[in-house]
Formats: C-alpha cells, structure tokens, sequence
C-alpha cells in the first residue's frame, strides 16, 4: 500500500496518477462514504462505491430500467463465490440488452468518479495493483475527460488555491489554440478565461481583467490547469500541457466569400486588436473553411472562363498573401494553421488548371459535377418522393465512386457530403473519412464523418477500426485502445481488430477482454 499526499484534491491526484502511467486502485473516503477509481497503465477503468445507492442494482432500480423485485430476485440468483457480475445476469435473464448495460454502468462510473471529487474533507490513498481484473466500465471516455470532469466538480475551495498557486503565479496557453480545441471541450467560462490570458501578467491581472469572483477564478484556472489548457509559465511549477507551437501569422488579406467558419478562436486577448484586424482574422478562417469546399476555380477566386494569365495571377497572390512563412503581425500568430489550408488548397487547384490537358478534362467533369450536386441541392430542400430521393443518391454516390477512380478528390468529397446529408450510410460516410484523410489538414473532418458514421451504425465494425487507426498515427493510446475494444465487442473474431489490440497491450489483456465480450454477447 502506497500513501498518496494528504490534503491534494482528488482530480490532482488522479492526473498524476494518469501521467505516472499507474495501476492499482484511488481510494477516496469521505464520512461514511468510501469510492474507489480504479486505473491500469494510467488509464481510468471503472469506479466503484460501498454507498448502497451507487451500487448497480439500486442504480438501476432508481434509474427505472430494473424493478425492485428484479434486483432482488437477480441478486439471490447471483450468490456468492465465483458467482457472475449482477449485469451479466440481468442480460443473460432479458431484464438489459449488452449495450443497455454498457451505457449504465458508463454513468454510474462517471457518477460516482463526480461525487468523489464533490465530497467533502475527502482523504485519498492509492493502493499499487488495487482492482486488478476489474472490467473496463468506461469504454467510451477517456482519462483526460474523466480528470477534466472530476476537476470542475471539485470543491475543495483552500485545495484548489494551493494547487493553482498564489496570485504572483503567471500563466501561459499550452499549445496551439486549434490542438486544445480538438482535445478538450471548453465551457462559456473556461473559453472567456482563456481569451484573457495573453492580456493578464499574472492570475492577480487575470482576477482584474476577468471580473469573476475570485473562487469561480480560481476554480476555473484549477480545471484549465487540469486539462492541459493552460500551464504555468514560472520554472518552479508542474507543466500541466505540451508546449507551446511556433505561431505563423500571414500577411493581411481583404475582402471574401461569406462562408461559414470552422469554430476556431483565437487563443489572444482580442480587445487589443483593431477592429480591422479583428475583420482579418474572422476572414481568414471563414475563407480557411470555405476553400476544402469549393472547385478549383473558386479556390483561387476566379470564374471557369479565366483564362491562363488570370490563373498563374491568382496562384501568386494567394502565395503573397497567405502563405504562413512569410506572416509577421501579432495580431494573426495564431492563424498558421489557417493559413496553410488555404494555400494548400490553391496549390492543388492551381496545378491542375495550369495544365492543358487537366483543365479540359476537369471542366468536363466539373459540368457533370455540378448537375448532380444542384440535383441534390433541390432535393434537400423539399418534398420528394423517397424513391427518387434513394435513386439520386445511389446515382451520386455512383459518380462519387467514378471520380475517385479519376483521382479528382475534391470534387468526389463535395458529392459524397452532399449524399450522406441526404441519406447517412456507415460504409459512404467511411468513405468520405478516408477521403478526408488524405489531407491533414482535413482531420477534424474526417474525424466528424468517423464520429457520425459510427452514430449511424454502432456495430459498424470498420469504422470502429478507422476510428482506432486515426487515433494511432496521433500517438493517442489510450483513445485507439477504447475504440478496438468497441470494434470487438461487435466481431470478437475480428482479425484485424485482435492483431491490432495485441500490439496495443497484449496477448493477456486481448484474453481478458475476449472473455468478457463473448459473454456479453
């Protein structure tokens, strides 16, 4: 048995437990209240509780899935001894479906892991090797998340002052803006913090320039701290996050299409900006977003009758304009990002038009194209009878197939999305994330069109393994692990879903999880 520090809140103990890549067992006791969270290689597993009404069967007698009897009856089933979980036997007896218990036991988890963080004078101890065997009860969150939850329901006011540090303690962004955004979901007050921070000096100019109460201050600096967002910028102090990217602001750019943005914001205090600079940069993402969307000829802002000068022109004024090397205002440090989608765009826009050959041939394609997408444009927006509606769809999805054997990715990308509004298919929406893919760029796309397929059908055992393969090439362990275990819980016998976990943790952890999903099934 290993002591952890006294006093320390419990979300602090519980990330660095997850940073120490331990295993074993965070007891968390408080009054007559005793939880549990349990964790393996520093990935949080499952949580448990002694309060009776944390327990599975009251959970779920409360919940209304189960009655009062069926807990009972299921319970005097289960025995004691070797005797199977309660939920294996309120599946096995048609009182929950696998996916139904899955589910429940997913928020009883997060429930209890909430409540620990609440309590009051909690005291903690880590137990090494505490919970081995336990199932894996949160399949579908991992530790960053859990830690960031158990961080904003913490309140141990004087815990958290200590944590975060005195008021002299300065702060600084970790990392990129668009990296957090991808890996931590931001609440209004969190985001507006954040915004502040550049501005501020310390966290006594945060509390000034912020105008929160100081405990909501602080209590937020503690979750931000916690995720990862933000780091302290003093030597003495823990980094909590990666550091921070080169930025690479463009020069200025005016004018452009009103198109929808990608959800981006500054990391910066804003209110330094001028009001055109601050237009600049609402122009720079909308056009970001904008230009994956459109054909060659309007990536480069110019009509299919521009003739080969007008071409060559365009290309040379994106290049002078956006691209992220030669940016050197302040204001747009935080742009890069931005910056490199729209020149990246252009520059496969511009090699294929500058071409003879090519051009002739993409516009002949285009002409088709664009028949095809105002055809489900049309459809989209009113009434049509559901026959000619699949039929549509199936000729879209049809010349999507053509034109990637074409290798004409954009144009294939605009069919696809339009036809999975249209009618959401697991097999086309995979399509399109593996489309997308092929740019990085795109990632956040294609990690969308993953999410939704898998939403669509989530026995949909291909997507599960895309979705683990995407979190692979980004060195993200414990996200791949969840998603492979989803795919075998689907197909136990999947090949390549074994190999793949196999190589994740091992051929006895693969064992364990076989068992408990031929069970299940």
């Amino acid at each position: 048995m290993s002591a952890v520090a006294a006093g320390r809140p419990l979300p602090s103990l519980l990330a660095e437990l997850a940073a120490a890549r331990a295993t074993g067992s965070l007891r968390a006791i408080s009054g007559d209240a005793e939880r549990e969270v349990l964790l393996t290689n520093g990935e949080v597993r499952a949580a448990r509780s002694q309060v009776e009404e944390e327990k599975l069967g009251m959970w779920l007698v409360e919940r209304g899935r189960i009655s009062e009897d069926d807990r009972a009856l299921n319970l005097l089933a289960q025995g004691g001894g070797v005797s199977p979980p309660l939920g294996h036997i309120l599946v096995t007896r048609g009182c929950l479906s696998a996916a139904e218990l899955e589910n429940e036991l997913q928020e009883l988890a997060l429930t209890i892991i909430r409540r620990a963080a609440a309590a009051p004078r909690t005291s903690c101890t880590f137990i090494d090797g505490g919970g081995k065997g336990q199932l894996d009860t949160l399949p579908n969150v991992d530790t960053p998340q859990i830690v960031l939850l158990a961080a904003r329901e913490c309140s141990d006011l004087d815990g958290i002052r200590r944590e975060v540090g005195p008021p002299e303690r300065r702060l600084r962004l970790a990392g990129s803006f668009k990296t957090m955004l991808e890996e931590v979901e931001l609440t209004p007050t969190e985001g507006f913090l954040i915004s502040r921070l550049d501005a501020a000096r310390d966290i006594a100019g945060l509390l000034r320039l912020s105008s929160l109460p100081e405990p909501q201050l602080y209590a937020t600096l503690y979750t931000l701290l916690l995720s990862g967002a933000v780091t302290v910028a003093d030597d003495a102090a823990r980094p909590s996050g990666p550091a921070p990217a080169e930025p690479r602001p463009p020069q200025p750019a005016e004018g452009g299409p009103a198109a929808g943005g990608d959800g981006e914001e500054s990391g910066g205090d804003q209110s330094d900006f001028s009001p055109r600079q601050i237009e600049e940069r609402k122009y720079i993402r909308k056009l970001s977003d904008a230009v994956t969307k459109v054909d060659h000829y309007r990536a480069l802002g110019l009509e299919p009758e521009a003739n080969p000068a007008a071409i060559a022109e365009a290309w040379k004024q994106v290049q002078a304009r956006f691209a992220p090397e030669a940016a050197s205002r302040p204001h747009l440090r935080d742009m890069g990002v931005h910056l490199e989608r729209i020149v990246e765009r252009a520059r496969g826009a511009y090699e294929v038009l500058s071409d003879y050959k090519g051009r002739e041939r993409y516009d002949r394609i285009l002409k088709t194209v664009e028949k095809e997408r105002k055809a489900i444009d049309s459809t989209g927006r009113g009434e049509v009878d559901p026959k000619a509606r699949k039929a549509l769809v199936e000729a879209n999805l049809k010349r999507a197939n053509e034109l990637i054997r074409d290798k004409e990715f954009y144009l294939a990308i605009q069919l696809l999305e339009r036809a999975c509004a249209l009618d959401p298919r697991p097999d086309e929406l995979l399509k399109l994330a593996r489309l997308l893919q092929r740019n990085p760029l795109w990632a956040n796309r294609a990690l969308a069109c993953l999410r939704r397929s898998i939403e669509t059908d989530p026995r949909h055992v291909e997507s599960w393994l895309e979705l683990a393969d995407f979190w692979r090439r980004r060195n993200h362990a414990e996200r791949q692990r969840k998603a492979l275990e989803r795919a075998l819980g689907v197909d136990p016998d999947n090949e390549t879903a074994n190999r793949m976990y196999r190589d994740l943790v091992g051929a006895k952890e693969l064992q364990r999880l076989l068992r408990r999903a031929r069970q299940l099934r």
